[in-house]
């Protein structure tokens, strides 16, 4: 997973904790963008250096035009990011991620009161009644259902995320 964060450079104490941290990403940069000087920082091989994109991307929520990308694809909000990514590297310390990822799911759906659900989805960023109301209008294919929904939830980077296989139907083809 490759994640670039670009944080404009002010010097000032709100800015001075998020580019300290900028430097310390494994390939970091300055550059000139509309008249403006901007911090890049660049994680070309997370996990590798995870604790510190999760700290950096947490410090860069605070500031105005701040922004990342992952994997080349821009990211709608950075709290979201923050969230994602944490809820990731906590996935890497257990032994089976894929479960860590479903109880939190789980837990999710308890706290907004979505028990009842029980959502199939096994993240806790993506729940079935949003997937129905993101298609609502929309041509999706079921069977891509789940990908459009990860993409739209902005997590399907996660390697962490399995989601789940549509199964089709058996074919049966008779001889007569």
């Amino acid at each position: 997973m490759h994640l670039v964060v670009h944080i404009p450079y002010h010097v000032d104490e709100e800015s001075s904790r998020a580019l300290s941290l900028a430097r310390q990403a494994p390939s970091f940069t300055m550059e000139w963008v509309d008249n403006q000087r901007i911090a890049i920082s660049i994680f070309p091989s997370l996990p590798t250096g995870m604790d510190s994109a999760v700290q950096l991307v947490g410090e860069a929520v605070r500031l105005s035009g701040a922004w990342a990308s992952v994997n080349s694809k821009r990211i709608s909000s950075l709290t979201k990011l923050w969230q994602r990514l944490a809820c990731y590297r906590d996935s890497l310390a257990v032994h089976d991620p894929a479960y860590y990822c479903r109880e939190k799911a789980a837990l999710f759906n308890t706290l907004v009161g979505c028990e009842t659900h029980r959502c199939p989805v096994p993240c806790q960023f993506i729940c079935t009644p949003c997937m129905g109301m993101a298609q609502e209008g929309t041509t999706i294919y079921p069977e891509k259902g789940f990908e459009v929904v990860a993409t739209l939830a902005e997590i399907d980077w996660c390697p962490s995320l399995r989601l789940p296989t549509q199964s089709r139907p058996s074919q049966t083809t008779s001889k007569g």
